[in-house]
């Protein structure tokens, strides 16, 4: 064997696998900014020119993408927060396999050594409940009565703030606490701890 080929294979027993180049943190940092992209554009098919999209598709004048996409949304919004935590947790070396298989976005965050406040946290579990079940079925695998009623009840602690008290009723609007906006800011929060000048 020559020195070029022995260097050759030097090289190529040395370089890293194609799984550890895929999990390079900026990896992780591209498919977050990613699915923050895709998160938006579903967003906007929901607005003002919705009926037009519905039509190119083939959907019809009566097909309601806000109502149909909304779910979706949500789950594209939490596994793209799911993806920046973990990009910055990758890139502080945390090891793969104690992050890989979970979605529990207030577990991740922690791992992040900031305090979220309470309605992050609120916001983070409705997110999370999108990305495990509810933005992908109609029902949840287990304890469905439970998890539905729990769902429905998360759902309008986060969506919609009290408006007016009449003896034992509340009035309740909608917040627009998981409008792009308000998911952008959440997002970019996160995405503000990746640090580019290590990559």
């Amino acid at each position: 064997m020559d020195d070029e080929s022995f260097e050759i294979e030097a090289w190529l027993n040395s370089r890293p696998t194609l799984a550890e180049e895929r999990n390079h943190p900026n990896h992780w940092y591209n498919r977050a900014s990613d699915l923050h992209a895709s998160a938006g554009a579903l967003w906007h098919s929901m607005g003002d020119g919705h009926a037009n999209i519905s039509r190119q598709l083939g959907l019809g004048d009566e097909f309601s993408l806000s109502v149909a996409c909304y779910p979706v949304y949500l789950m594209l919004s939490g596994l793209a927060l799911e993806l920046i935590i973990k990009a910055v947790l990758v890139q502080r070396k945390i090891e793969l396999k104690k992050i890989d298989n979970k979605h529990q976005l207030s577990e991740l965050v922690r791992l992040l050594d900031i305090k979220p406040t309470r309605q992050e946290l609120q916001v983070l579990k409705l997110y999370q409940e999108n990305i495990v079940w509810a933005g992908r079925y109609p029902t949840p695998r287990t304890h469905i009565d439970e998890k539905l009623k729990q769902y429905w009840s998360l759902s309008s602690e986060v969506l919609t703030s009290p408006v007016e008290k009449f003896n034992t009723i509340e009035l309740r609007q909608f917040n627009g606490a998981t409008d792009w906006e308000e998911f952008t800011k959440l997002w970019r929060s996160y995405a503000s701890l990746f640090r580019r000048d290590l990559c």
